[in-house]
């Protein structure tokens, strides 16, 4: 004759046994959520570059110069793209962090380049933005790429004076037929660069 006892004793353990793996199951379906949710938003951001610039040239079309631009003033004339918009004068990317955008300088040579900071990018984001590279060209081209003012990829006729940056990498061409170096990032370059867990800065001269 059945044991009850024994009966009840494995109901429950079969009981919490399938608890625990819903549990795991719940858990797992959740990291993978929060994963991919994070990885949308290194993406979106990284097309955030793109699109920022994209707005910039726009916005400067019938400019001598880069002067006038700003974020406050793309602002007002409701140049910043919608999903960069945040409070009155300012725009932020998709990891949350401020976006600032301006000329270079005051004199003549830095007026006619202008630059975009992403603020506040965490360690594996930098990495990945750095290395997808695909936010070169669009009609204005990038001069200097510049990683927590430290560290800072130019090419061999590169205009922006990087005084005061400690790592400076010159890029040559490897083709003598090729008018520029091909900017390509290594997982390794962008660790290097990318230095702090949570708090990186990037910043694209253009001209």
């Amino acid at each position: 004759m059945p044991n009850k006892s024994n009966e009840a004793g494995r109901t429950m353990l079969e009981t919490i046994m399938y608890i625990s793996l819903l549990m795991v199951l719940g858990i797992s379906i959740a990291q993978y959520m929060q994963n991919a949710f994070r990885r949308y938003k290194i993406g979106r951001t990284a097309q955030q570059i793109i699109d920022f610039k994209k707005a910039i040239i726009h916005f400067t079309a019938a400019d001598e110069d880069y002067t006038n631009l700003s974020v406050a003033n793309m602002d007002k004339q409701h140049a910043v793209p919608l999903d960069m918009r945040a409070a009155v004068g300012t725009a932020h990317h998709a990891l949350g962090g401020t976006v600032t955008a301006g000329p270079v300088g005051p004199d003549d040579n830095n007026k006619y380049m202008f630059y975009i900071t992403f603020n506040n990018i965490f360690q594996g984001g930098c990495v990945e933005i750095l290395t997808q590279g695909q936010f070169y060209g669009d009609g204005s081209e990038m001069d200097t790429l510049i990683v927590n003012n430290s560290t800072a990829w130019r090419y061999q006729y590169s205009f922006y004076n990087t005084t005061g940056i400690s790592n400076v990498h010159t890029l040559m061409p490897t083709n003598p037929n090729a008018p520029v170096a091909n900017m390509h990032l290594t997982i390794n370059d962008a660790l290097n660069a990318c230095s702090d867990k949570e708090n990186n800065t990037i910043t694209w001269i253009f001209s």
